[in-house]
């Protein structure tokens, strides 16, 4: 038998709300710092790279105007000089000088001699990035006339070397701050949070014991001490309302044959409750064993009747217990009884005249009553039946056991797939 009483009985929370904000903060703090970096390691780079690249073409500058006479006068040894003090202080992946025909006028032996290209349109150099280096093209001009040209190919590897230091040591940085800031983020959560954290396990003690006169204490004048105050309020009020209730039921007590003939009823549906069914079902046993006839038990649960609850509110439920339970009674005998056990549970007295082809009859009514579409609130609702049967005194001669026995072909019909009935079957 399925048990309701979980339904009611509260529950802890599957998640800490401290560790949850707590990791999506701290997700958000490491996703801004990583940005962060990544902003920062470009920005060096590319100043890096262009201090180094303007470095380079003053050199390279400087140089073209050293070897212009040395042009002019077909000097090349001392244009190679110049290139040799050049390559000492800059490091050269490549470097040539041409003359103003376009021949090979300076080089040196140990840097890769770079290539004519064309003779520049303008007198102003050229640089370009290619890589990790620069490539600098640099007329040397005489009176302002072009008489040669100066290539120049600077490698950035040590300015490479440099700047993953320097990353290293801004990661490393960037992640103790991270590691103190995380650690005073999650204190500071925690006080913040505490007061809430309080009140929640509050409501968790309110819930299971019952006790509406237990209070929370205000911590602090905010958001979360105006909630406090409120819930107390609330408490107060249920609490009153408590003592109200307990002083109608002491008073209801009074009137005897009104109380027991409302302890009889369903109050949703107005059906025999459980207490009802069982006084029924010892005399419909009770009677089948006397007269030697047979009758049936069938146990209902509404299929997905959770589901309902939880996407459309207990009032949607409530009208479709309603609802299935009339459908249920136009669908049966006069002589037939339907009670209602509780939550989602309903069972069907058939007392007389009873054979399995009538009950299996019976079943396909119900089923094709409740498979009519449900509508509430503008929605159709998801519900079938599952239906478990047992007869007496075929299957048992025991109130208790015809109960048990209808039970287990109800859960039989849920695992066939639900929308459907098992009679039951010791296999």
């Amino acid at each position: 038998m399925k048990s309701k009483q979980a339904l009611l009985s509260p529950t802890k929370p599957r998640h800490s709300l401290v560790r949850k904000l707590t990791r999506q903060n701290l997700t958000v703090l490491l996703g801004s710092m990583l940005v962060t970096f990544a902003l920062i390691a470009i920005m060096l780079w590319l100043t890096a790279r262009e201090r180094q690249g303007s470095a380079a073409e003053l050199a390279a500058i400087q140089l073209a105007s050293n070897v212009s006479a040395m042009l002019v006068f077909n000097d090349p040894a001392a244009a190679e000089y110049e290139l040799e003090v050049l390559a000492k202080n800059r490091d050269l992946s490549g470097v040539a000088l041409y003359n103003a025909d376009g021949e090979l006028f300076a080089n040196l032996a140990d840097v890769p001699t770079l290539h004519w290209q064309q003779m520049p349109a303008s007198v102003e150099p050229v640089r370009r990035y290619q890589g990790l280096e620069i490539a600098l093209t640099v007329p040397v001009v005489v009176q302002d006339n072009i008489e040669g040209v100066l290539y120049v190919r600077e490698n950035l590897h040590q300015l490479m070397n440099w700047f993953l230091r320097g990353l290293l040591m801004i990661s490393m940085l960037m992640a103790v701050i991270y590691w103190f800031a995380a650690r005073l983020l999650i204190s500071l959560q925690r006080k913040a949070l505490s007061p809430l954290i309080a009140l929640s396990a509050l409501a968790e003690q309110v819930a299971g014991e019952r006790n509406f006169s237990l209070r929370a204490s205000v911590v602090n004048d905010d958001e979360i001490g105006s909630l406090t105050q409120r819930f107390n309020e609330l408490l107060k009020r249920a609490e009153i309302w408590q003592a109200e209730l307990s002083s109608k039921l002491q008073q209801q007590a009074a009137r005897g044959d009104e109380l027991e003939h409302l302890a009889m009823k369903d109050s949703l549906t107005q059906l025999p409750n459980r207490h009802s069914f069982t006084e029924l079902l010892n005399q419909m046993v009770l009677d089948s064993s006397n007269s030697n006839t047979m009758s049936a038990l069938m146990f209902i649960d509404i299929d997905n009747f959770k589901f309902v609850n939880d996407n459309y509110g207990h009032d949607a439920g409530d009208e479709v217990l309603i609802e299935v339970s009339r459908r249920i009674q136009t669908a049966i005998r006069a002589d037939d009884t339907l009670c209602r056990l509780g939550g989602d549970e309903f069972a069907l007295l058939l007392p007389k005249q009873v054979t399995p082809n009538l009950t299996e009859q019976v079943c396909k009514r119900l089923l094709q009553k409740i498979n009519q579409p449900i509508w509430v609130k503008n929605a159709q609702m998801p519900v079938t039946l599952s239906i478990g049967v047992a007869l007496c005194p075929q299957h048992s001669s025991s109130a208790a056991t015809l109960l048990q026995l209808a039970d287990e072909a109800m859960y039989k019909a849920k695992r066939a797939g639900k929308n459907g009935y098992q009679i039951y079957s010791a296999d």
